[in-house]
């Protein structure tokens, strides 16, 4: 009978407690001794496994896991970053009061670990991981997620791949691109189908903002102007080809009728 009674006490009190009708937060039981858990917070009101190496953060407010030895708290990012990436982070002050890009949980009060891209943007390593099998952009900007030490392998093969699959004369395209990683835009470029690069930073996340030419046109502007001048440069010389290609659609329009 007294065994029953202080199972029936213990589990009153924890019951309060976790309902938050006691003002005593407390790990013990107050007729028994026993622990409810292996940590505790009196601040939270939180019971919970030491595996995870919870702490309770006062800056942020709440409790974390991971250790506190191996997290420093950031007062302009408002948040606990890996000690180990402290002094290089981007610090921006809000950037983890967001949800996370992929699946939209809070970032701030998020459990799982966050990952910072070299855009700044913050995401959950995990979906970082499954995101990065499909695509190396960012979510947001759409800047690439990898460093450009990671990425320049990468890129060289592309580069690499492009010199040994010419486009055929009747398939180019003479097109205006912007890159998504430096923001500059460049004109005249050959298209390919596996990408066009940005001569500025080397990347290949750029993106098609018009199309100039195509087909025979592109290939005879392509040989005589080369890939990548700027209107500037070869709009003078491009004026004659121009006319040239118009004058021969109005010759094949009339052989035609």
């Amino acid at each position: 009978m007294v065994s029953l009674f202080y199972l029936f006490s213990c589990l009153t009190q924890l019951l309060l407690l976790l309902f938050g009708v006691s003002n005593l937060h407390r790990n013990k039981c107050i007729d028994c001794g026993v622990k409810f858990g292996e940590y505790h917070c009196s601040i939270c009101n939180l019971w919970m496994s030491e595996k995870d190496e919870p702490y309770h953060c006062s800056e942020c407010g709440f409790c974390r896991v991971g250790g506190r030895d191996n997290f420093q708290h950031c007062d302009d990012c408002g948040m606990c970053i890996d000690k180990t990436l402290y002094d290089e982070h981007n610090c921006t002050s809000g950037k983890y009061k967001s949800n996370c890009p992929v699946c939209q949980e809070f970032l701030f009060s998020s459990r799982s670990a966050s990952h910072e891209m070299p855009c700044g943007h913050a995401i959950h390593w995990d979906c970082f991981r499954q995101l990065a099998v499909h695509d190396s952009r960012c979510p947001v900007c759409k800047k690439t997620a990898e460093t450009r030490e990671r990425m320049q392998p990468t890129w060289d093969a592309m580069a690499a791949g492009i010199a040994m699959q010419p486009v055929p004369p009747e398939l180019c395209r003479v097109v205006d691109i912007t890159c998504n990683d430096c923001e500059k835009s460049q004109e005249n470029r050959a298209w390919h189908f596996l990408g066009v690069q940005c001569w500025a930073c080397q990347s290949f996340n750029t993106v098609v903002d018009k199309m100039v030419h195509a087909g025979m046109e592109a290939h005879e502007f392509l040989q005589k102007y080369g890939d990548g001048k700027t209107k500037d440069q070869s709009t003078s010389e491009g004026e004659s080809l121009n006319r040239q290609n118009s004058a021969r659609r109005v010759n094949r329009r009339r052989s035609a009728i």
